[in-house]
This record gives structure tokens, sequence and C-alpha cells, in this order.
């Protein structure tokens, strides 16, 4: 079985429906194919560029990366730094006819995504593309962190996300994080189909025992591991090599692991590590963490490995 999760950017507008149906939307939009027992969610940050935040999301949300490109713009400047600075190397673009094929290998030379696939601007081809992609999984531990999540009468605390790791099944008691509450899976739908167990790369609703929907919030994380959690975080950081300013201590950006964005202030910045106090405390596992300042010409500060001491 194919179960994928697919980034898809660029200048097309709803190019996601071209690709599949239409589900979850908020400032990032989920569009769902399905071709036998084959499954393909593609995920599209709706609400970029106007905002930097969804475009982060997607990336760490997708397992490949498709790039439509009708022209070489300033947007696609930041679309391409952003995947290079995740080091995102499996994926994808589609270009327009009056795009120089010349001209984007120069431009992504030397990047993470210089052996991106180049593909027809043909939905059909692309799907079929798409369809014979594998992904390897990690079964190591149970892992899914949140992106919707919502009250349904009769039913409860339902959360959707993606999950990143492991294998879960209906009554797993897992723990949630940042705020260690204990919670039991009740029910499990993948594509509105109920079922007993789902696995890393299965996008699903869970119906939670143990939570209400207002002690939420997006990018918290079921999972049966002990994760990190952090209110000051310092971490190995690689600067964006196109801004013209200095970090300071004292500045206030934000930062953002997995799906999580949290408001914080620059401590201390010296030998490629920075430290920062967040606004609240987030969940850490093994995700990269980016600072951005979401007012800047130049949005994107830096992306980090790792916590570190």
């Amino acid at each position: 079985m194919v179960l994928i999760t697919v980034g898809i950017f660029g200048h097309i507008k709803d190019v996601g429906r071209e690709l599949g149906k239409k589900g979850t939307s908020s400032d990032i939009t989920f569009y769902n194919y399905k071709q036998g027992d084959k499954i393909v969610t593609y995920v599209e940050p709706t609400r970029y560029p106007e905002r930097i935040n969804p475009l982060i999301y997607t990336i760490n949300l997708m397992d490949y990366a498709i790039v439509f490109i009708d022209e070489i713009t300033g947007e696609l400047g930041e679309m391409l730094l952003a995947l290079d600075m995740f080091n995102i190397c499996n994926g994808a673009f589609v270009l327009g006819e009056y795009v120089d094929v010349d001209m984007l290998k120069n431009i992504i030379k030397g990047t993470s995504m210089e052996n991106f696939d180049i593909l027809d601007k043909d939905f059909i081809k692309i799907r079929e593309h798409v369809l014979e992609l594998e992904i390897e999984r990690d079964f190591s531990y149970k892992k899914i962190p949140i992106d919707h999540y919502f009250k349904v009468k009769s039913v409860g605390t339902v959360v959707l996300g993606k999950v990143e790791k492991g294998k879960i099944e209906v009554h797993d008691n897992l723990k949630l994080y940042p705020i260690y509450k204990e919670v039991m899976i009740k029910s499990i739908q993948i594509h509105d189909k109920d079922c007993k167990e789902a696995k890393a790369g299965d996008r699903v609703g869970l119906a939670l025992k143990g939570v209400d929907v207002e002690e939420l919030s997006r990018g918290y994380v079921l999972s049966d591991k002990e994760l990190e959690v952090k209110k000051e975080v310092k971490f190995k950081i690689e600067m964006n090599p196109f801004i013209n300013k200095e970090i300071k201590e004292g500045e206030n950006y934000t930062l953002i692991t997995g799906l999580q964005a949290v408001a914080c202030e620059v401590l201390d910045v010296s030998n490629n590590k920075i430290s920062l106090l967040l606004n609240k405390e987030i969940a850490y596992d093994d995700e990269k963490l980016c600072l951005i300042d979401g007012s800047a010409k130049i949005r994107i500060l830096g992306v980090g490995e790792k916590l570190c001491q």
C-alpha cells in the first residue's frame, strides 16, 4: 500500500483540486486521492505567501515535494530557500511552458534539490508518479503530531494528524505533549472509514478520551516515548546566507518546530548556537527548529538541527 504525504508548492492556484478531493482546510489545505488500496494526501500552504508559517508546516508534514513553476519570482526564491535549508532532497519540479530548464538547473545547483525529478504538467502522470514512490517508515515508537482538532457531538474530542512513526490501535494509551496528559484512543478513522489500527504514513482522525478541545493546540504530539518539553532552548543554527542583519540578544521572533509555532526572545547568539526563551513550552523530539521573522522582507532567519546543552 502506498501511503504518502506530498507537499505542493508554487504558482498554480488550487492545484490540489487537480490532484485530489479537498479535505480539511485552514491555513493549510489537504487534498486526498485514493486508487484501490493506495492513498495519497496532498497538502498545500494555502495562506502562503502572506504568512510564512504555512510553508514551514507543509514542509514538516510532507514526505515528498512537488514545486510548480510558471515563472521565476521572489516568492519562488523563498520557497526554494526553505526547501534547501530543511535539506529536502525528495521531490520534483513541474515547469510551465515559459520556464527555462537550464535556468532552473543553475538556480538549484549545489542545493538539496539538485536531483529533483522534472515532470510534465500532466496531472494524471503526476498522480501516477507519486503512486510509484516508496517511503521508508519508522516503527520504533508511536508519534502523531496534531494539525487540527475539534469537538464532535456524541463523540467528544477529535484530533487530525499524520501517524509519523509507529503503529497505533484503538484503546492505546498515549501521552499528550507538552501538557503531559494521559489520553486513550477511543476510535480511529482513515478517510472517514473506521479502523482498528493505523500505521506510519496514515492520515488519521482520532477520538480521544482524557483531554478537552480547549486544552489543545496545533503541534501537540501524541506519543508513547518520553519527549523533551522545553521553555528555554539552545540549538545549533545554520543562518540564512541572504539575511543582511545580525540577530541580537533581546530581539523577539517566532520559533517553529514540527507544527508548533511559539513567540520567543533571543537570550544569546554565539558560535553558530542560539539560546531562546519561549513564551510557552514546546514538545521536542527530533524535528528541525526554524527561526523566523514574519514581518521582515527575508523571513527565514535560520534552521537548527537539534537541541544542545
